[in-house]
């Protein structure tokens, strides 16, 4: 088994780097508007994450699942 990490792909590591750069400016004291509007701005990203994520050898699939489940609830709780 292979212990290398994936190669991203333009639209992988754009995905990454919008993340990255959304979390940062997200202040501790966000309301649950601005996390739903945070949440709805950053879901495509965070798919492409997901597919990264299943790519890693050994724990992605299992950290992907575990991102799955924390967009399912935020799906609920931040219905569109």
């Amino acid at each position: 088994m292979s212990t290398q990490l994936p190669k991203l792909n333009d639209e992988e590591a754009s995905a990454i780097d919008r993340i990255d750069a959304e979390l940062k400016g997200l202040p501790s004291t966000s309301d649950v508007g601005d996390l739903c509007k945070k949440y709805h701005d950053l879901r495509a990203s965070l798919l492409i994450l997901v597919k990264i994520l299943k790519k890693i050898p050994v724990f992605g699939e299992k950290a992907a699942a575990a991102l799955e489940f924390l967009m399912s609830v935020a799906d609920v709780l931040c219905p569109v």
